[in-house]
C-alpha cells in the first residue's frame, strides 16, 4: 500500500489498535466493520480456576520495574484515548481504549528479560531493550528507533499512541517487526509520547505468535526494512538483529467450560471453543475478579477496544493481548460473547444461518 493511501486512511480512521485492518478498509473506501451490530447469539462462560480462591480485598506486593512501567503503562496517553471512524455511508462510530498503570504483581518479578540487541539500516538504529513473553507466545518488547536526521513517522497516528512508519518512502523504514525463526509474529507498535522526539522514538511492540507450539522453540529476531529503487527496479531490503534465545516464559493458567479450554496469563487470553473455529465472531470479552470487579477486554456495542492484538490462529484458537495486565491470581471467570454462523448450501435454502449456542460450566444447550 502506498504511503499516501495510509495517510488518507488515517485521516478517515483517526486512530487505533487494529490499525492494519482499519487502514486497509479505509484505503479501500470502505467503512470500518465494527462488529457489534448483530445481536450476540452465543455466550461462552469460561472460568473457575482450579483450587480455592481467597476472597477479595487482599493487598499484594508489586514489582518496581521500568519495563512494566513502559510496556504496560499509558504511553503518555492518560487513562484512555478515543477515536472515530466513518466510511462512505457517512455513519460514524466512536471507539475507546483504556490503558494500564504499569504496576505489575509480585508474581511477575523476574519476568522481564534483558535483550540489548541492535540493528542498523538506511540511517536508522533499532535498539531492543527488554521483553516478557508467556506460554501463549504473547507479550511485549520495549525498543528505541532513532535517526539523527529525523524519524519519518506519521504524526497523526502518534497522537493516538500508534507508531506508523513508511519503508517505501525515501529515507524511511518500515514499522519494526518480529520473527520467531523464519515465521513472523502479529505485532502492534506504540509510541511513548512523553519520552520521544523527532529523532528518537521510544516505544513498545506487542506481539502474538501464529503457532506457539512451533514458534516458542525458535530464537527471536527484530527487523526493519525499506525500499530501494522505483517501479520495476524497486526492491525491499530487510535487516535483522542477531538472534535472541528466549529464557523463561510466564506461566498460563487454564480455565474450562466443559471440554473447551481457555489459557490466561497477565499478558494474554487464548480461547479454543470446540465446533466454533472461524464460524464464530466475538463481540465481548470480560474478565471477572473475585472482588466482583470486571476488566472489559472488548465490547463492540460499547466501542471498547482494550487490547493491542486480537487474532485467530489457523488452529482455531483466538488470542487477545490486552492493554492492561491481568491479575490472574484474582480471576474468577472469563466470559466470551459472540455470534455463531452456519452457511446453508441446501438446494432450497441458500444463505447464512445464525444458531444460538449457550455454554456454561458443566452443561451445553443448543
Amino acid at each position: 500500500m502506498k504511503s499516501n493511501q495510509i495517510k488518507q486512511a488515517f485521516e478517515s480512521v483517526q486512530a487505533d489498535s487494529d490499525l492494519a485492518d482499519r487502514v486497509l478498509y479505509a484505503a479501500a473506501g470502505e467503512p470500518l466493520r465494527r462488529k457489534g451490530h448483530a445481536k450476540p447469539l452465543y455466550v461462552a462462560a469460561i472460568g473457575c480456576l482450579a483450587g480455592v480462591l481467597a476472597t477479595g480485598g487482599v493487598a499484594y506486593a508489586v514489582v518496581n520495574s521500568s519495563y512494566f512501567a513502559s510496556a504496560w503503562g499509558n504511553h503518555g496517553n492518560g487513562e484512555s484515548v478515543t477515536w472515530t471512524n466513518g466510511g462512505s455511508s457517512g455513519t460514524k462510530y466512536t471507539y475507546t481504549r483504556e490503558f494500564g498503570d504499569g504496576i505489575a504483581p509480585q508474581s511477575l518479578e523476574g519476568a522481564a528479560q534483558k535483550v540489548n540487541l541492535s540493528v542498523e539500516g538506511n540511517g536508522y538504529t533499532l535498539d531492543i531493550h527488554e521483553m516478557a513473553i508467556d506460554e501463549n507466545g504473547c507479550g511485549a518488547v520495549t525498543f528505541t528507533l532513532s535517526n539523527p536526521n529525523g524519524v519519518n513517522y506519521y504524526k497523526p497516528a502518534a497522537e493516538l499512541g500508534e507508531l506508523v512508519l513508511y519503508g517505501e518512502e525515501e529515507g524511511g523504514v518500515s514499522t519494526p517487526s518480529m520473527n520467531f525463526g523464519e515465521e513472523w509474529a502479529d505485532t502492534r507498535c506504540t509510541i511513548d509520547k512523553d519520552t520521544s522526539s523527532d529523532t528518537v522514538i521510544n516505544g513498545t511492540m506487542y506481539f502474538a505468535s501464529w503457532n506457539r507450539d512451533r514458534d516458542l522453540r525458535h530464537a527471536v529476531t527484530w527487523n526493519i526494512s525499506w525500499t530501494e529503487g522505483k517501479g520495476e527496479d524497486a526492491k525491499v531490503i530487510e535487516v535483522s538483529t542477531p538472534e535472541f534465545n528466549v529464557g523463561a516464559h510466564v506461566d498460563t493458567k487454564e480455565l474450562r467450560s466443559d471440554d473447551s479450554p481457555l489459557e490466561i496469563s497477565p499478558f494474554s487470553i487464548q480461547t479454543h471453543i470446540d465446533d466454533l473455529g472461524y464460524e464464530a465472531v466475538d463481540h465481548k470479552l470480560t474478565v471477572t475478579y473475585k472482588d466482583g470487579s470486571e476488566q472489559i477486554i472488548e465490547d463492540d456495542d460499547a466501542g471498547a477496544y482494550n487490547f493491542y492484538v486480537s487474532m485467530g490462529r489457523n488452529s482455531g484458537e483466538n488470542i487477545w493481548v490486552p492493554t492492561k495486565l491481568i491479575d490472574v491470581d484474582q480471576v474468577v471467570s472469563v466470559t466470551l460473547e459472540g455470534t455463531r454462523v452456519h452457511f446453508n448450501r441446501g438446494r432450497r435454502n441458500v444463505g447464512t444461518l445464525y444458531h444460538r449456542l449457550f455454554v456454561r460450566f458443566g452443561a451445553a444447550f443448543y
